[in-house]
């Protein structure tokens, strides 16, 4: 069935990533999003997954803190954070 709030979104993300928003700055605006749904928060939550593949290796997490040391020392490798002070990750 045609949900047009997904469409939206989609239609939202595809935008900004035309005009070349940097893909780091994407996975932070549709992590921002306050959705009511939960199907639809699934659906962020894959958007999420689906974007953090394509973010440079080495990318740093600007205004992202480690949830073990506390530090922003969080870089993207492989799709996953990587915190450069404790060696924690978080993937997905």
């Amino acid at each position: 069935k045609f949900n047009p709030e997904y469409w939206n979104y989609a239609k939202l993300i595809s935008g900004v990533l035309r005009y070349r928003m940097p893909i780091d700055h994407v996975i932070r605006l549709v992590s921002s999003l306050q959705l009511k749904s939960e199907s639809i928060n699934t659906w962020k939550n894959g958007v999420e997954r689906a974007l953090k593949k394509y973010v440079s290796d080495g990318t740093e997490a600007k205004g992202q803190r480690c949830p073990n040391c506390g530090q922003e020392t969080l870089v993207y490798q492989e799709g996953c954070l990587i915190c450069t002070n404790c060696g924690a990750s978080r993937c997905g």
